[in-house]
């Protein structure tokens, strides 16, 4: 009998990792939690490791991911150590979570990297975060995961005075119920720009100081260099933290989190009469900013006449598009299983490149729905650029 409670015991431990109660609202530069043993034990044994770099801009620049893909090939040389650049501009955690199977699992990651608190989660922040944990913990749960959170200039102010930014609250949170390591690369800098070795935002270069941005939000090469060795301490400190096993699920935080997500083609979609296929190498829009567009939109279907649809059908809450708006706005009107009109005006808000974007309709109950999307208006001489669906649930064929 007492065999038999021990081995409930020992189950119920291995199913339900214990919390950890970091106060969540504090920032602190790292926190191990439950470290991240299985990455350690395949660098260690010099097995091949795969490392993805899942986040924004500030992750696909040239910047610290090459730096501490650099530092691990030093540190261990008998490894085989391959990058996964799962990085895409003006993307955060919910765009990650749609994405996550196909940019990242498919490729068979030992460690995610998650980078979104300065991108966020387009208003889904906690249930996107906590999906994408799940989603790689259900799939591949020997996968460790490690937050690591970059700082823009708006953040300064709450960070030097010891506060976490509010989405960084949310992925603490997440954190804690998961035991998943987090580095917060904002401390030492805020640290410094405080006492005025660090100058956060300049042009030029000043003498005697490191100039971290040049546009109070993507870091330069000696800030880059400046997260790199943050990153590289933090993995030293946490080397022998946690055993080698696979990771175990507790009860969701959110039950309605994004943990099942998807990009789904947008030629999977119904269409009217009026779209035109976009040819992606020489359309002068799409190849506006084609780097950052076609990671997003990976192809696309354009219109010039107001009334045309695409018909989407799917099974669960929450679905969205990716677009290229430009110039006036367009007016996309939204209708879910024959519901009220969400009507969207579609606006660019940046001056120097025609960005892609993504957007969502507001979350439906769990279910089986079509939704219909309507151009209502366009300005003339324009066209409006539908690119791939993003489900939180599954499609419908």
């Amino acid at each position: 009998m007492k065999a038999m409670i021990a081995g409930l015991v020992l189950g119920a431990t291995m199913l339900f990792a214990a919390p950890y109660s970091h106060d969540v609202n504090v920032a602190e530069e790292f926190r191990a939690r439950d470290g991240l043993p299985n990455v350690f034990a395949k660098l260690k044994a010099g097995e091949p490791v795969r490392i993805a770099y899942l986040g924004g801009s500030i992750t696909a620049a040239a910047g610290w991911r090459p730096k501490t893909m650099a530092w691990f090939k030093t540190q261990y040389p008998k490894a085989e150590i391959i990058e996964i650049n799962a990085a895409i501009s003006g993307t955060g955690s919910d765009y990650s979570a749609c994405r996550l199977q196909g940019d990242v699992l498919a490729q068979k990651p030992d460690l995610v990297f998650l980078e979104c608190r300065v991108n966020g989660g387009g208003g889904y922040e906690a249930k996107s975060v906590e999906g994408v944990v799940r989603h790689i913990w259900n799939e591949q749960p020997k996968t460790d995961i490690c937050f690591v959170y970059t700082i823009c200039q708006w953040m300064l102010k709450d960070v030097q005075s010891g506060r976490q930014p509010a989405f960084g609250r949310v992925m603490e949170t997440v954190a804690n119920a998961y035991g998943i390591p987090t580095i917060d690369l904002g401390v030492e800098v805020a640290q410094r720009e405080k006492a005025g070795s660090l100058i956060f935002k300049a042009d030029a270069p000043v003498s005697d100081k490191l100039i971290f941005s040049k546009d109070g939000c993507h870091p330069g090469d000696a800030g880059h260099n400046l997260y790199c060795e943050i990153i590289a301490r933090s993995m030293l400190k946490m080397e022998k933290t946690g055993t080698a096993q696979p990771h175990t699920l507790p009860v969701p935080l959110e039950v309605a989190n994004w943990e099942v997500a998807s990009l789904v083609p947008i030629t999977n979609a119904v269409f009217s009469a009026g779209w035109t296929p976009v040819d992606t190498t020489k359309d002068s829009i799409y190849i506006d900013d084609r780097g950052r567009t076609h990671a997003m939109l990976r192809g696309a279907v354009k219109c010039d006449r107001a009334g045309t649809t695409i018909t989407m059908k799917w099974n669960g809450t929450t679905v969205g598009m990716s677009d290229i708006p430009y110039g006036e706005p367009c007016v996309v009107e939204a209708v879910v299983d024959g519901g009220k009109p969400v009507i969207m005006q579609r606006i660019q808000t940046e001056k120097i490149h025609k960005y892609a974007r993504f957007w969502y309709l507001p979350a439906q109950p769990p279910g089986e729905h079509t939704v219909t999307f309507t151009v209502k208006s366009i300005p003339e001489g324009t066209w409006f650029y539908a690119g791939q669906l993003l489900i939180v649930g599954t499609p419908i064929r």
